[in-house]
């Protein structure tokens, strides 16, 4: 990207450009072609991005829906969201468990699910293809620091939170729980049937921010069931959040260092929001550059849709996705080999992982990747290798898990579906020429 910007030889320190460096983790939203985008920026690098879709049932919605059939050979059941004349309307499937207790709405409840129950269901998972979308009776709402739904009472904390900071949460929760409950027993609906889970950015914010987000979610799921018993079928009963709000909730406070957007409505919603007390906003409004070309969205874009990804030391990644799984090859290239080539093939591969973890993240790749490493003669550095795989996958904030290194030297790497492809979120991206 060209750096010159006509009329501007000479910029002063308040400058996006300089604020671009002085800045290392930021989170970007502005539009192309009409349609809103998030990006997390780390160290120049895209590591997230997110765009906002049209549709009729966004994941989190929580709808009044009926039961059309029981499919015991499905272990499941679908139900009906909507209702449409003389034609078949919008259809959910739920995973039928064994210990779930179901509560319709339209009937006294006995643990069984039948046809023409009606009840509260969240959209968990998009349609695709044929498969109707997910659904769960077991609703969630996410917060900053804390999610709550509905369940048996348990609280558990974040898998990535250090140990003390799990301490620390767990004994100011009981202790605000106690205290809670006696001064006000009318609160143990608070905690009664809601499991609480307490997310990575806890520990970043006072006591307090935490506790009132917690109420405040409780009080929503109250609403929500309230809204069951007196609303009719197919009705609405919670509607998710702007997804780029939804983007920011997921990121680091303490990593974050400011959101910065290009969208007059969008700065003003997020100037009077909960999610960025902690967080500094920006509104960007220089008309001679714009906030995607600063920070070079289409160069760093193309580079992550492409199959080949080239690495510092001249090595490079070959990434192919297949009906069946996604296929990363390791390819030392024209890398100068400075070192004997077994220290080599290992420096290429500890480089190789740190790499093929950021094109996970960045390109939201999922399902069950594997990773053809250069061959290794040296135990210690196939020791290494899977240390190394292991602690890196540990990192991502989707559930991402390093299954086996094969004798053939492939890493088995799984890693969750939680939303869609980079490369289908740009099916609609302008591209301009670089």
């Amino acid at each position: 990207m060209s750096r010159y910007i006509q009329g501007a030889a000479h910029l002063d320190k308040e400058d996006e450009l300089y604020q671009k460096s002085s800045h290392s983790n930021k989170i970007l939203i502005l539009r192309n072609r009409g349609i809103l985008y998030s990006f997390l920026i780390r160290d120049g690098r895209i590591y997230k991005a997110a765009r906002e879709e049209k549709e009729e049932f966004p994941i989190g919605t929580v709808l009044l829906g009926k039961v059309l059939n029981v499919a015991k050979q499905f272990q499941g059941a679908f139900f009906s969201l909507d209702a449409v004349k003389g034609g078949k309307g919008k259809t959910g499937f739920l995973q039928i468990k064994d210990h779930a207790c179901y509560k319709p709405v339209n009937r006294e409840a006995d643990g069984r699910i039948l046809c023409g129950d009606e009840m509260p269901v969240q959209i968990i998972k998009q349609a695709k293809g044929t498969k109707p979308p997910g659904l769960t009776t077991e609703y969630s709402l996410a917060g900053q620091f804390v999610v709550v739904k509905r369940g048996r009472g348990k609280v558990v904390y974040s898998a990535k939170l250090a140990e003390a900071d799990k301490g620390q949460l767990e004994e100011n929760f009981e202790q605000w729980k106690e205290k809670l409950l006696s001064e006000n027993p009318s609160k143990t609906s608070c905690f009664a049937g809601v499991d609480i889970t307490f997310r990575t950015n806890a520990p970043s914010v006072k006591a307090e921010v935490w506790r009132d987000e917690l109420l405040d979610l409780v009080s929503q799921l109250e609403d929500i069931d309230q809204l069951s018993r007196t609303r009719t079928v197919y009705s609405k009963l919670y509607e998710p959040e702007a997804f780029y709000l939804d983007f920011i909730k997921d990121q680091r406070i303490d990593t974050t260092t400011e959101i910065v957007t290009d969208e007059k409505d969008v700065y003003e919603t997020l100037m009077g929001h909960a999610y960025t007390r902690s967080l500094p906003v920006r509104f960007y409004e220089d008309g001679r550059i714009s906030l995607a070309s600063i920070y070079a969205l289409d160069t760093h874009l193309k580079e992550l849709l492409s199959p080949k990804v080239y690495m510092k030391s001249g090595a490079y990644l070959m990434i192919e996705p297949t009906e069946a799984f996604i296929a990363v090859d390791v390819n030392s290239g024209k890398a100068e080999k400075k070192t004997e080539s077994e220290e080599f093939y290992f420096r290429t591969n500890l480089e190789a992982v740190k790499e093929v973890c950021y094109q996970m993240s960045a390109r939201n790749l999922s399902g069950m990747i594997l990773v053809d490493f250069i061959n290794m003669k040296e135990k210690e550095h196939e020791r290494a290798l899977i240390e190394t795989l292991k602690k890196e996958t540990a990192k991502d904030q989707v559930p991402t898990r390093f299954i086996d290194l094969t004798r053939l030297g492939i890493g088995e790497i799984t890693r969750k579906k939680t939303s869609r492809t980079l490369q289908y979120m740009l099916r609609d991206w302008e591209w301009k020429n670089l």
